[in-house]
């Protein structure tokens, strides 16, 4: 067994937002250790991206870091309250600035008469059509 530092991202900060958290656990392989993790409470465990980095430590920075997180506000709250109140996060955006955002859909609503058109781009395409003529 070995022990390894597995840096992952810890939600329940708010909407888009992470916080980055260090983890020490025991496993035989990284891959091991990232999955052991990745299932841990609080860990965001549906993001492809939720462990940041996996290294390989010695037992003194392993009881180091287990230390430290025995003392994390943010691992000792056990509800949104307390977490306000005792910790002080700084909480990492996950969207990028080079995104760049959809437009967003109208939801004018068109009608043909008094009848509600739902898709009126295919609506119109199938019911009103012009014949061409060739000249």
């Amino acid at each position: 067994m070995y022990t390894f530092e597995v840096c992952a991202k810890c939600g329940h900060v708010g909407r888009d937002y992470y916080v980055d958290k260090i983890f020490a656990v025991r496993a035989e392989s990284a891959k091991e250790a990232a999955s052991i993790v990745r299932n841990f409470p609080r860990v965001k465990h549906h993001h492809k991206d939720a462990i940041r980095y996996v290294i390989r430590i010695d037992e003194a920075r392993y009881w180091e870091i287990r230390q430290t997180n025995n003392v994390d506000p943010y691992f000792l709250c056990h509800n949104i309250q307390e977490q306000r109140l005792m910790c002080t996060i700084t909480p990492i955006c996950e969207k990028n600035d080079d995104y760049e955002e959809t437009e967003e859909v109208t939801r004018k609503r068109f009608f043909d008469g008094k009848k509600a058109i739902k898709n009126p781009k295919k609506y119109y395409k199938h019911n009103y059509y012009e014949e061409r003529i060739a000249a």
